[in-house]
């Protein structure tokens, strides 16, 4: 006899079975390893992004920047302008500066903003001269962006931006 032919009220009005608890229980631990693997997803898009253009071999698209790699040269230039360094510390091997390349630099509004307001010049840290900038300014962790006035001192200084961050950071520059 079933619980609703013993016409008890009291049984329809029970508690349902539990079977969520059980149910979490029981695969407990596989949520715990794809939480874990999703986090560290998360926190390591960056670098598997760069992972999947380097393995892909995918070229950065042209940024249309105006990039010098003589630092002495572009500080002479700078000196004798009324615009300021933008130097970006980078390298071959920079997971987080190839996404830079491939997401920032070629964005059309950063382009035009630092065409018109700075002297770029990209230094690779593995390079003799870009090694050098990079002591000189301390640079411990790429990608560094750096604002340079003609005198050699540092007027603002980042890291890993978006494009928008990035837009922000350089309006900042020139307005102040």
């Amino acid at each position: 006899m079933s619980k609703c032919d013993t016409g008890n009220v009291a049984d329809l009005h029970a508690s349902p079975p539990r079977r969520l608890p059980g149910l979490l229980g029981r695969y407990r631990g596989r949520l715990l390893w794809l939480t874990v693997i999703a986090l560290l997803v998360i926190v390591q898009w960056p670098l598997l992004k760069a992972m999947v253009y380097n393995v892909l071999q995918i070229p950065p698209p042209p940024d249309g920047i105006f990039w010098r790699t003589d630092y002495s040269a572009a500080l002479a230039e700078a000196k004798q302008s009324d615009k300021a360094l933008l130097l970006g510390f980078t390298a071959g091997w920079c997971a987080p500066c190839q996404i830079m390349k491939r997401e920032v630099w070629p964005d059309e509004d950063v382009r035009r903003l630092v065409n018109r307001s700075f002297i770029p010049v990209l230094m690779d840290v593995d390079e003799i001269d870009g090694g050098r900038a990079a002591q000189r300014y301390a640079v411990s962790s790429i990608p560094t962006i750096l604002i340079v006035g003609g005198d050699g001192q540092v007027l603002r200084g980042g890291q890993l931006m978006s494009r928008s961050e990035m837009l922000t950071f350089l309006k900042k520059a020139v307005a102040g």
